[in-house]
């Protein structure tokens, strides 16, 4: 992944908004932050200020000489005006005001999970009707949007792109010592909702908005009515730890004559699989394994709803406007999308949303920051009981 942004930002094909003002030359862009640079053969020392438009508010202030440039750490998108003042004269000599309108803007979305990205993805068209720009975006699954957004002009992470005015990079970014890194990120993204990290990086107004996705509805390949269930996820902490949960919800569903269609990636019968959910489920219907995103919402389309936790198919689930129902205390329950029927840590006293607390440690499959290796390890879960599911299961069939 790491190597990939490399090769992107170095393939970035900068235009300079370029001015030549009495002897100097000044040129300016925003690729992942505000850039300014000074050209001339006559000595000269400038006081440059990186300003916010929308609250005057200094963001950066520093003292540069001719043939120099200078950039603001701030990579996220701020409504900048840059003023340049000539330090010998002290008469302001360059101001430069952000205007993308017309001009090509470049947002790349740094993650390949299927959560993030469909999260994301719906606010780069709100950047361009902000601004009135030219947008080219990459991500790392093009092809579940390319049909749906022609005004958009979607490439792969890495690839040459020319003629820039501006850059923004989605996604979470933490410092080398674990904190939020504040110079990619205007605030902390784990105290809102995953889509709102997005707007929060663009600059745009937050309202849920799901992606219009490519995949095509080609009919049931399960007869009868059934429910998709996606027990499984990247760690231990996300899953529905409660003893024998899921085998309950599966019986209940099937009394009520419900087909029951298992969609993960992880198998059936597989030991390390099975002994995640605490055994083998019975009375399934298998489709687990590697089917395409395709196939798995072409199969979500058709089914009454969907039972999953915090994962990537739950997010694919909800962008279908599908029925929903999340199992988390893992995470707390702004931390996803509104539109579903979230099923959290009953009691406040019990241990929860570590995932808006602490960065998860994905290297440790076992990771409960506070009770690891305890008695109360993923206690925010496990005392989730199968009746408050059963009714969520009650109040979406009544809707």
């Amino acid at each position: 992944m790491k190597e990939v942004l490399i090769e992107e930002y170095n393939n970035l094909q900068k235009t300079n908004i370029e001015s030549k003002t009495g002897d100097y030359v000044f040129r300016v862009n925003f690729i992942k932050g505000a850039t300014l640079e000074i050209l001339g053969e006559k000595p000269g020392q400038f006081n440059v200020q990186f300003i916010n438009q929308d609250n005057d508010k200094i963001v950066y202030e520093t003292t540069i000489t001719n043939n120099m440039w200078t950039q603001s750490t701030k990579k996220y998108y701020i409504n900048y005006l840059i003023k340049v003042k000539d330090l010998n004269t002290g008469d302001i000599i360059y101001e430069h005001s952000y205007n993308a309108e017309g001009k090509k803007v470049y947002i790349h979305f740094a993650s390949k999970a299927i959560g993030d990205t469909l999260a994301w993805f719906p606010y780069a068209t709100e950047f361009k009707n902000k601004h009135n720009c030219e947008i080219i975006c990459s991500t790392f699954h093009n092809e579940w949007f390319d049909e749906n957004y022609p005004d958009v002009e979607l490439i792969k992470p890495g690839t040459e792109v020319f003629g820039l005015y501006a850059m923004y990079e989605v996604g979470w970014h933490y410092s080398e010592d674990g904190s939020v890194d504040y110079s990619s990120n205007p605030s902390n993204f784990q105290k809102y909702s995953l889509q709102e990290c997005s707007a929060d990086v663009l600059g745009v107004d937050y309202n849920e908005i799901k992606p219009k996705l490519t995949f095509k509805n080609t009919g049931p390949t399960i007869e009868g009515k059934y429910v998709c269930i996606a027990p499984h996820g990247s760690s231990h902490a996300k899953y529905w730890n409660n003893p024998g949960g899921w085998q309950t919800i599966i019986d209940y569903l099937n009394s009520e004559g419900y087909k029951v269609v298992m969609i993960t990636k992880e198998s059936l019968g597989n030991e390390w699989d099975d002994s995640k959910l605490g055994g083998m489920l019975k009375n399934v219907i298998d489709k687990t394994g590697d089917y395409s995103l395709a196939d798995r919402a072409n199969d979500l389309m058709n089914a009454d709803f969907f039972i999953g936790i915090g994962s990537g198919l739950s997010w694919l689930n909800w962008a279908l406007n599908k029925k929903t129902i999340l199992i988390s205390g893992f995470s707390a329950p702004f931390s996803e999308f509104k539109d579903c029927e979230r099923v959290f840590t009953p009691d406040i006293n019990t241990c929860n949303s570590c995932y808006n607390k602490e960065r998860l440690d994905a290297g440790d499959w076992e990771w409960c920051p506070k009770n690891k290796n305890t008695n109360k390890q993923f206690e925010c879960t496990k005392t989730i009981t199968p009746s408050l599911v059963v009714e969520a299961i009650n109040r979406v069939r009544n809707y």
